[in-house]
């Protein structure tokens, strides 16, 4: 069984739209499935609503996630529009790989804190994990805030979720920082 490959790949938001880091997304994605992996997903900061609603969109067959909102979002949203516009045969195999960092703002967990967060957070590092082990391939997305920093490499809990708790977020860079490792790219 072959496995997938974690790719780090680095926006930076001062110098690029959210159309223009859609299309490197993409444009990183159908280079990689050119390889022959099964697909490819892209880390997202993602709210719990999000998360659910992306998984529940997959789950089920479909692509559109019709995720929305600013920052790492709206650029999500740009590859989306691309996906079914001028891109719609990659429908299915572009993917958003949530990290969920803060609650929902429609119907949120109740309770919510540290250790709902940080359980939240585990089943997310292990479906980007049941994807590397698929043959898919991960992009890790940083951004120039993070592309150079050693020990928070990965653009996962700044924007609106900047309350992410130390402890969950440390979890997450050193998970992917781990995969970057482990499944590195050749």
């Amino acid at each position: 069984m072959s496995v997938g490959k974690f790719v780090n790949i680095a926006l930076d938001f001062n110098k690029l739209s959210s159309v223009e880091q859609a299309t490197q997304i993409l444009s990183a994605g159908s280079k990689l499935l050119t390889k022959g992996v099964k697909g490819v997903a892209i880390t997202y900061s993602a709210n719990y609503g999000q998360t659910r609603t992306i998984e529940n969109v997959y789950f089920a067959g479909g692509w559109d996630t019709q995720t929305d909102g600013a920052n790492q979002a709206a650029a999500i949203a740009a590859m989306e529009t691309l996906l079914g516009t001028t891109n719609q045969g990659l429908q299915g195999k572009i993917r958003i790989a949530p990290i969920t960092t803060m609650n929902a703002y429609d119907a949120p967990a109740d309770p919510w804190n540290d250790d709902v967060l940080m359980g939240i957070v585990t089943t997310d590092l292990d479906r980007i994990e049941r994807y590397l082990m698929s043959d898919w391939c991960i992009l890790g997305w940083q951004n120039q805030n993070t592309v150079n920093n050693k020990k928070h490499p990965y653009a996962v809990g700044g924007g609106v979720s900047s309350g992410f708790p130390q402890a969950v977020s440390d979890k997450v860079q050193t998970t992917l920082i781990g995969f970057s490792g482990k499944y590195a790219s050749s």
